[in-house]
């Protein structure tokens, strides 16, 4: 066959393709036609020594057609995708340089506004799309990017959509939590503690100024034990003292001054029988027996 080039335009396009998708398989690439293409008009066929649907204003033997295989192994993107982004543009007037597109059984032409059509050629076009380029020689020329890597740049609304899928996730929350458990950021270079850095309350603050959550968290789970500790021990002495309150007082008869009961207590020389008394005859029976359980504790 006679030597051919293919159109700068569409050359462009495939590079784009392989900077985008760089591990795309190309087992379903092609441009030039076969044998049966060559048959009837085809875009695949060069334009100065085959059969093509119409004709250039200039001498070059080009090819106005390729197909790019659909497995473009990329996280993220589908031909569908690559396809609807060329086609909008073109639907939209941002792009003018291709006569129509042919993938997965529909066919887009710039003949009928770029609307989606049944394809029913002897190929559905399932494993490859083709792209077919105008024959007008600025078209043809026309090198500037096609917006495939321009949409592979990620809005902040789909970063935001996978952090939100990945932050979900068995490992997202495993990581986050690590991350958050670990955060002891120490001080900025202002010298403060910087948004949600833990001030360190011990002695050693001046050389380590945050301290961790999970030993922040640590220290709270104990102060927390310890305090319901101490409010339970609280209550039973509030009640004691309640107790001692509703018992009434002690009859003058057998009342003794606070000052001799405390003096004979604390004297030393009295035995425990005598302590005893001692109780009994300041507070009374009940109330002596409240201090006494309240001293056996």
């Amino acid at each position: 066959m006679a030597n051919w080039i293919l159109v700068p335009s569409l050359v462009s396009l495939r590079n784009e393709f392989n900077r985008l998708a760089p591990n795309r398989d190309k087992a379903s690439d092609g441009s030039i036609g076969d044998t049966s293409h060559a048959a009837s008009p085809s875009d695949h066929n060069p334009d100065e020594t085959g059969r093509t649907p119409y004709e250039d204003s200039d001498r070059s033997n080009e090819v106005h057609a390729i197909d790019v295989d659909d497995d473009l192994r990329k996280p993220g993107w589908t031909m569908t995708k690559c396809v609807e982004i060329i086609v909008i543009r073109h639907r939209e007037g941002r792009d003018n340089r291709l006569q129509n597109v042919i993938y997965n059984r529909r066919i887009w032409s710039r003949s009928w506004g770029w609307t989606a059509r049944r394809y029913t050629g002897a190929s559905a076009h399932t494993e490859h799309a083709h792209f077919s380029a105008r024959y007008t020689t600025a078209q043809e020329r026309d090198t500037r990017p096609w917006g495939l890597l321009e949409a592979d740049d990620v809005t902040k609304s789909e970063f935001n959509a996978w952090m939100t899928e990945w932050a979900r996730s068995a490992a997202g929350r495993e990581a986050l939590a690590r991350a958050v458990l670990a955060y002891d950021p120490g001080k900025d270079a202002s010298g403060k503690v910087p948004a949600g850095g833990i001030a360190n309350p011990g002695a050693d603050g001046a050389g380590n100024p945050t301290v961790g959550a999970a030993w922040a968290l640590n220290r709270a789970i104990v102060a927390s034990i310890v305090g319901y500790q101490i409010r339970d021990r609280v209550d039973h002495l509030q009640a004691a003292v309640d107790a001692l309150a509703k018992a009434g007082p002690v009859p003058v008869g057998e009342q003794v001054s606070a000052q001799t009961a405390l003096d004979a207590i604390g004297s030393g020389g009295l035995s425990p029988e005598e302590t005893a008394a001692a109780l009994r005859a300041a507070l009374g029976e009940d109330r002596a027996a409240s201090v006494g359980r309240l001293l056996v504790k």
